[in-house]
């Protein structure tokens, strides 16, 4: 009798947690997958931690928005979610991954995938987690087709939009940093394909499992097909431009100006500055493009399986700048940075390098 009556309380909660792990779970190992599966290793743990609670929030904002909109407009819970929720979920997720192109916490378009990939699985375990607690008495299937079908569509629908943003916006982070031009509609057309998607997937309330195979099915192999593509771009730009900041690191190193417009205009301006500051913003150049070398050669060996990193010597690199920074003062530092010929791109590699240390 003792036995039946444990069995009687146990049985309730192990569906119950059985619903909550069907739910969460899926979209997160397949989260891990694609961490795993990156060759340069671009995301640590804590970035990966930060991009599921922004893409939380914004699932928090999404919820009284929505139910507003219930209250309001004059249609159903069927339709609407059909054809209003995919426009306004996409867009709340849509603000976080504009936000990180914004403030260039975005390099290749292996990050682009994996940062808006994140971003929809923190939104999905959110919004899943709200419904968990105020529909507990929906059924094993429901939270099945919910964790492997929904979450998975939504974090699929942001890597789509990051990687087709991070297309359009390319030119802009791979020019001078001095030269970017920030602009909203890189964005529009991944957010049309995301919206379209979210749509198409929402047009099948009474078939749900259709929904929930094609999202687990699809999903995956069109990631897939961009992380191959991101990759080989990745490493492509990777070589060319190592290449590149290799050669103007030795003209520096031989006590010359690189032959350049960004060049000339640095010598002209350390010539007016005098031979102590010109002295100082050639050694800046010059520390500046060794970092760049070392994150792009260190991303390089990653891809290979065999990175390494002379910590001391970073380090040191990273104290000497500064020194520099404060040696050049600040009216002189902010006319040798608006002149040198580094990108966001640039830039990113080496806050890259500082996260390895």
């Amino acid at each position: 009798m003792a036995r039946f009556a444990e069995d009687h309380v146990m049985a309730p909660f192990l569906a119950e947690s059985a619903h909550w792990a069907f739910a969460l779970v899926p979209v997160l190992i397949l989260l891990a997958v694609f961490v795993w599966l990156d060759a340069f290793k671009l995301m640590r743990f804590r970035e990966i931690l930060f991009l599921l609670l922004l893409g939380g929030v914004a699932a928090g904002v999404a919820y009284p928005i929505s139910g507003r909109f219930i209250d309001t407009l004059p249609i159903g819970f069927s339709n609407y979610s059909r054809f209003v929720a995919p426009w306004i979920e996409e867009a709340l997720k849509a603000f976080v991954i504009i936000g990180l192109f914004r403030f260039n916490r975005i390099g290749y378009k292996l990050d682009a995938v994996i940062s808006g990939f994140a971003i929809g699985a923190g939104f999905s375990v959110v919004e899943n987690i709200i419904y968990l607690t105020i529909f507990p008495q929906y059924g094993t299937g429901t939270w099945l087709v919910r964790g492997l079908g929904t979450a998975v569509m939504h974090g699929s629908t942001l890597a789509m939009l990051a990687a087709i943003a991070h297309e359009f916006a390319e030119r802009e982070t791979r020019e001078a940093s001095t030269d970017f031009n920030f602009n909203f509609l890189w964005f529009l057309p991944g957010y049309l394909v995301a919206v379209a998607i979210h749509t198409a997937f929402n047009q099948f309330p009474d078939q749900p499992m259709i929904a929930m195979m094609a999202a687990a099915v699809l999903a995956p192999i069109a990631i897939m097909t961009v992380f191959q593509f991101g990759a080989a771009e990745a490493e492509r730009w990777l070589r060319t431009e190592c290449a590149a900041h290799q050669a103007q690191l030795e003209t520096l190193r031989a006590g010359s100006w690189p032959d350049s417009p960004a060049g000339r205009r640095i010598a002209a301006l350390a010539e007016r500055l005098g031979p102590e500051t010109a002295k100082r913003m050639r050694r800046y150049w010059e520390l500046q493009t060794w970092l760049v070398v070392q994150a792009e050669e260190t991303l390089i060996e990653e891809a290979v399986g065999d990175a390494s990193v002379d910590e001391a010597e970073v380090r040191s690199a990273f104290a000497e700048l500064d020194g520099l920074r404060r040696a050049l003062g600040r009216s002189s530092f902010a006319a040798l940075k608006a002149l040198l010929p580094f990108s966001r791109n640039d830039y990113w590699e080496i806050s890259e390098l500082r996260q390895r240390l």
